[in-house]
Parts: structure tokens; sequence; C-alpha cells
């Protein structure tokens, strides 16, 4: 819960106790200083609409909040009207304990209700990034003429991708905060077609404040910096490890999040054109999908290749090292960066959170760096995976206890009510960010910039839910 919005609470508590306060108090001092309260209430509501913002878990203690500010700035007016002689006195009535005492449990009640509604669907916070760079964000659309849409009928129809990036900034004054999500009625409903959640459960994504700023320049601390390349999940979203690319960014890299569309539950592009996951009657092709994912990275590898590209932000131009490149991604993400690593040469190295293994991944010899993070939901404890144990370079396999599939992505702080729902597991989802974070960096560091980190050298004493397994060759 946010700051403003636990003052507004505090000022309905104070105001539905007057009624209880002694009568030795005197009325019109009583009615003096919950009129000043009533003030201080409405300025706070306001300051609440104007930073905050609104939203609809709040219900339960705005209506009786707003009516118990009017009724107090209007007991201050008729004070001030008493004692300028405008209307006489009333006679002095005894203390309204009953309307106090059904007051007082309207409040608790509400308020009650309010805490238990924020706390499965709240206004949750993005960890803050460790490293020492602010960040920038951009967004943008690539379409590849040489490939037709698959999921369309339409000849002239070509592959149409998202693209958002996260990079390293030092000037970011004058320019926005990004949003979580770019559109919110898209969003929502994508998850709702997808997912099966219903709008307003989603609703409050418009008000959580990211750590980026759209635009923002690229620091020039570095000549460049090295590229990473993530895939969401089958029916994810290109926003959903927001916290890894944030985290990633701050130290110094430049991550770029694909959305593949129609396999994602939605892609929101920036002509406000939006396109929704195909249904499994209009596709169900999963090796097929896996190579339209892996084309579209290395559409966009080539389309970062081409100097000066105008379809590139300019931002971006002279600041990617495109010799130290790696690929990584969620869930069928992670199935395409496997597939990726495997079959180009640009990327060095690789990262799959939770990922069912395609056909080249199961079959053919990894000869990269890699590193495979499980859950029980594709993996096992005891390592025993293809990839693992087929690699001809290090490899790293770490299996998370208490996790689920979606406790790889952002999605471990949405709500928990989706661990009720099974999507998530027991692991405390702040916690299962910071894994992500630090290992995932660390393999990073270490195997495109040379940084090494003893988190890579043997199960950890600071995260004993990891099982840690290594190849070292």
């Amino acid at each position: 819960m946010r700051i403003l919005e636990i003052l507004i609470i505090i000022f309905l508590i104070l105001l539905s106790i007057q009624f209880f306060l002694p009568s030795t108090l005197g009325k019109q001092k009583k009615a003096t200083v919950m009129g000043i309260v009533s003030l201080v209430g409405i300025v706070t509501f306001l300051l609440h609409v104007l930073f905050e913002g609104l939203r609809w878990q709040m219900i339960p203690v705005y209506i009786p909040t707003l009516i118990l500010f009017i009724w107090g700035v209007y007991k201050l007016v008729q004070i001030y009207r008493i004692q300028t002689g405008a209307i006489p006195e009333p006679e002095i009535s005894s203390p309204r304990k009953k309307l106090g005492v059904t007051i007082l449990i309207f409040t608790v009640i509400l308020v009650g209700s309010t805490l238990f509604i924020d706390s499965i669907l709240p206004v949750f916070q993005l960890p803050t990034p460790s490293g020492e760079y602010a960040i920038g964000q951009v967004t943008f659309e690539l379409t590849d003429t040489s490939r037709n849409e698959t999921f369309t009928q339409n000849p002239d129809d070509h592959r149409r991708i998202l693209i958002k990036a996260w990079y390293p900034s030092d000037d970011f004054a004058g320019y926005a905060m990004a949003p979580y999500v770019d559109s919110i009625d898209q969003f929502t409903t994508g998850i709702q077609q997808s997912w099966g959640f219903p709008t307003i459960m989603t609703s409050h994504f418009a008000l959580i404040r990211t750590h980026s700023y759209v635009n923002a320049p690229l620091s020039q601390a570095e000549s460049s910096y090295p590229v990473l390349i993530f895939s969401h999940g089958y029916g994810g979203l290109i926003m959903q490890d927001t916290v890894l690319m944030e985290e990633l960014a701050s130290n110094g890299y430049i991550v770029f999040s694909i959305s593949h569309s129609y396999e994602a539950a939605v892609t929101s592009f920036p002509d406000g054109s939006v396109i929704y996951e195909a249904s499994e009657e209009m596709y169900a092709d999963i090796p097929n999908s896996l190579q339209i994912w892996a084309n579209d990275t290395v559409f966009l590898l080539d389309q970062l290749e081409i100097i000066d590209n105008p379809d590139i932000p300019s931002i971006l131009h002279d600041g990617m090292n495109l010799s130290l490149i790696g690929a990584f991604g969620h869930s069928f993400g992670g199935t395409t960066s496997e597939e990726v690593a495997l079959t180009d040469s640009r990327i060095d190295v690789g990262v799959s959170f939770d990922p069912p293994h395609g056909e080249k991944a199961r079959t053919m010899n990894m000869t990269k760096p890699y590193m495979l993070m499980f859950g029980s939901s594709y993996g096992n404890p005891e390592m025993n995976d293809s990839v693992y144990l087929n690699s001809n370079s290090t490899c790293y396999g770490l299996y998370v206890n208490g996790t689920k599939h979606h406790n790889f992505a952002d999605e471990n702080i949405w709500s928990p009510m989706l661990r009720n729902f099974g999507l998530l597991g027991t692991i405390d989802g702040y916690r299962m960010l910071q894994i992500l974070n630090d290992y995932t960096l660390a393999f990073f560091d270490e195997h495109l910039k040379g940084i090494e980190s003893p988190l890579l050298d043997s199960s950890s004493p600071i995260y004993p839910e990891v099982l840690f397994y290594g190849k070292y060759l």
C-alpha cells in the first residue's frame, strides 16, 4: 500500500472516533480539530489522486472517507459562522455514542476489506536495480518483408514484431518514467483472453512504476555495451521480466525483449495497433513456432548489424558491442534461446529459465557457455537434463527449490493469488527475483565481460534453496 493511501486510512480512523471524544473538550474545539483534520485529509486525497492515482481496490475507503471529510469541513464552517455571529450556537446535545459505534464498526469493516483486497491485488513495487547506471527504455517495431505472416490470410502481410530495449543511461532529467505496461486496456484484454483473468485483476498495473526513462540518452561512460536478447514464454509478455531487464541494463548491458506476435498474450505497437494471441484453432504447430521465434531473433540481430539503421532507435546506434551477444528467455523463450545459440554463430552465450527443450537442444551438443535454471515444471533436482549432460562447453544447472513455472518472471510479485492458482511455488517472490538477478548477472558478467563471480564456482550459502551443478570445460 502506498504512503498517501495509508495516510487516508489514518484520517478515516481519526474521523471515525470523533464521537467518542469526551464532552469536556468542548463541542466547538472538537469540531474545529476534526474540521482541520478533514481539510488536511482533503489535501492528502488530492495529492493521492495527482501523484499515486485512484484505484478500485480503495473504493471501500474512498467513499466513507470523502463523506466524513465533507462532514468535518461542514462542521468547521458552522463553528466559524457561530463565532462570527452569523448563526446562534445550538443547544448542547449528549454525545451520539450509538452513531459513533455504528460508524466505527463500518470503518473497521471497510478498512479491513480494503487491506484484504490490496494484499491480493497490490500496487507492487519493482526492486531497485543494483547497478551504477540509470536506465533508459525505448520501444520500436520491425517488419521482416522477407517473411509472410503465417497467422493471417493476407498474402501482403509480412512478419511484424515489437521490440522493447533497456540500456544504460546517466542523464534522465526531463524524461518521462516508462510505464510498466504500454497500453493498459490492451494489456488487460490480452491477459483476460490468454490467461483467463478478468480485466479488473490487472487494471491497476497502470499504476506500477518502473526505474526506466523513455528515450533517455545512452550513457557515454563506455564506448559500447554487450547486447542481450530476451524472449518471453508462450502466451507471455514483452515486459514479463522487467525486473531482470532493469537489473542488467543498470549494470552495463543493452537488453532487447521481443514480443513474438500472435503467440504473445498481447503485442501493443507504438501506433496504437494491437495483436492478441492466436487461438489454438488458428495455430498449434509448436516446432514451426520455434522456427518462427528463432527467425524473429535472427532478424533482430540482422537489423542491429546494419550501420545507422533507421528502423533501430538512433539512441542505440553507436553503443552496441555486437561482438558480445547473449540470448536468454523464459519457457518457450528459453527454448528459442537454445535454438539460436546452437544455430547462430553470433550468439556467444545463453541462459534458459525453465524451458522445455526443442529437438536440436536434445540432440545437438551445446558448444557455448550456457546456464539452465529450473523449477519443478521442467527440471529435476538431479539435473538429469539433456542440454546439461551433453554440453561440450561450460554449463551450469540450477534447480531452485520452491518454484513453479511462473516464478521465473515478474509474476513473482504480481499477486499471491497466483500461488493459489498453482502458477507460483512457495518461494518468496522478492527472494526469487533476487536469485534470478544475481545468477543471471553473474553469468553474463563472467562469460561476456570476464568478471568472475563466486556464485558460479559452487553452491552458495547465500542461496541454499539453489541446487547448483557446474561443468567447467
